[in-house]
Parts: structure tokens; C-alpha cells; sequence
């Protein structure tokens, strides 16, 4: 079973390219049988509009497995992980899901231009919103906290333990 809430690196890493691959081969099947059925280029350009929307989560999850390293190193947010590559493709991704529905509703250009950028900004906000929760959910902080504060301990200790030191003349 896939357990995507797991604080073990190594394994969220892995359920997390299990579930990518499920869900693109899926979205792959799924365009073979829609154009086998007879299904035009709006079957491929929609699976080519969702494949791209699923690129900023292949970066997202990537790099997870390296967040608390990025973060005991004193890595910003922004930069931990993978999720400059998130950034990056984001507002592509979101800018063409935005065109794509207003291409399939049917919306006049001046306002599929307005949501071309709404969708850009929109769905970068919600990428960086959902990788704020995830550090939340998984304490990142905190850990960070825990961790640094057992390295002072420990430094204090070797120091206390150290035989006393004699200045000679």
C-alpha cells in the first residue's frame, strides 16, 4: 500500500514515483483508447495539457527526500528539494491548463488572456501552498529544531567530558 505520508525518505520517494507512474501510464492508456476509438487531436492536446500540469509535481516530489538536509543547511523554502524545477515549470503548466479550459469552454480571447495569467499565478500559489502544507504535516521545523538542539547538547557534552585545559606559561 502506498504510503505518501511517510517521514521515512527513501520510502516517500519511491511512493511517490509509484503513483506518478500509475497516473501517467493511466493518462497514457487512457489517450491510446480515446484515439482508437476515433478521438481527434482533442483527445491527444488534452493529455498533452495534463501530462505538462504533472510536471511540476514530478520536481515537488523528486527532491523531497532531500528536504530536511536542504533545511539543516539553512536552505529557504523556495529553494529546498527539487522545487526550483517546480517554480520553474509551474506557471507553464498552469497558464496552458488555464488556455485549455477556455478553449474548451469556449471563452473569447481577451479573457482567456486574463485567465492565461490567472491560471499561471494561480497554480504556482497552489503548488507552493500544497509543498508549505506537506513541510507542515510532516513537522519539517520542528525536526529542524530538534535537531540543531541536539547538536548544541552534544557539543556541550564533548566539552564538559574534555579534560580541563592547562594554559602553560
Amino acid at each position: 500500500m502506498l504510503d505518501l505520508r511517510t517521514l521515512d525518505p527513501a520510502r516517500q520517494t519511491a511512493d511517490r514515483r509509484v503513483a506518478l507512474a500509475f497516473g501517467y501510464g493511466a493518462l497514457a492508456c487512457w489517450t491510446f483508447a480515446a484515439v482508437g476509438a476515433g478521438a481527434g487531436g482533442w483527445a491527444v492536446a488534452t493529455s498533452v495539457v495534463l501530462a505538462l500540469g504533472g510536471l511540476p509535481w514530478i520536481f515537488a516530489f523528486g527532491g523531497r527526500w532531500r528536504l530536511l538536509d536542504d533545511a539543516l543547511s539553512g536552505v529557504p523554502f523556495w529553494l529546498r528539494g527539487d522545487r526550483v524545477g517546480a517554480w520553474a515549470t509551474a506557471p507553464i503548466a498552469g497558464a496552458l491548463l488555464a488556455l485549455w479550459a477556455c478553449a474548451l469552454i469556449g471563452l473569447p480571447t481577451w479573457l482567456a488572456v486574463l485567465a492565461l495569467f490567472a491560471g499561471a499565478g494561480g497554480y504556482t500559489a497552489f503548488v507552493a501552498w500544497v509543498e508549505a502544507r506537506y513541510e507542515r504535516l510532516i513537522l519539517l521545523d520542528l525536526a529542524v529544531l530538534e535537531t540543531r538542539f541536539e547538536r548544541i547538547t552534544d557539543l556541550r557534552a564533548a566539552r564538559l567530558s574534555a579534560p580541563p585545559r592547562v594554559n602553560a606559561p
